[in-house]
């Protein structure tokens, strides 16, 4: 079960760049999936290190989950702080195009319930190390199993993204040429 895990620990950033591969016309899809990418290689990298921290690693998960939604909710204000640096017409169009989808949301509830379950451990995980329990049930039973249905759906979430980005486009076009 360990080597599911660890798959679905890697699943994301896979599943990133086979979005981008779908969407890369599509000019806020691919500011969403690169920045995206972004948050996910960086969380890989420290990986390593927080995994070692037993007790507060889930506390920093808490950490990057809500690192996670900063993509969703602040692209569009550093896509326009980007163009005002390079006068860049992309970004220009990326601040001009992006609204939020349904599947952004649904990532922002992802995280937001990835949190919740991190929390629950580590609140866990500190009663038992300062014994106020004398054993972590969820940590051992449930935590594992709800992260990896969590990057399941996360996965599933992105690639509906990049699957409906050009839908997206064309409506926002659509809406363009009718004003």
């Amino acid at each position: 079960m360990n080597e599911l895990y660890s798959i679905f620990e890697f699943a994301p950033i896979s599943v990133i760049l086979f979005g981008l591969l779908l969407s890369w016309h599509v000019p806020t899809a691919r500011w969403f999936l690169i920045s995206y990418a972004v948050v996910e290689i960086i969380d890989l990298m420290i990986l390593p290190i927080s995994i070692q921290w037993n007790t507060h690693y889930y506390a920093f998960d808490i950490f990057m989950a809500l690192v996670f939604i900063l993509p969703i909710v602040y692209r569009r204000e550093v896509a326009l702080f980007l163009h005002s640096k390079t006068g860049n017409g992309y970004f220009r169009i990326v601040y001009e195009r992006q609204s939020l989808s349904a599947q952004e949301c649904g990532i922002i509830l992802i995280m937001v319930l990835t949190c919740i379950v991190n929390f629950v451990t580590w609140i866990e995980v500190l009663s038992y190390k300062y014994d106020f329990i004398v054993n972590a049930p969820f940590k051992l039973y449930f935590r594992d199993n709800i992260i990896l249905l969590l990057h399941i759906i996360m996965c599933g979430a992105i690639l509906t993204y990049a699957l409906k980005a050009q839908e997206r486009e064309q409506e926002f076009l659509q809406n363009e040429t009718t004003e």
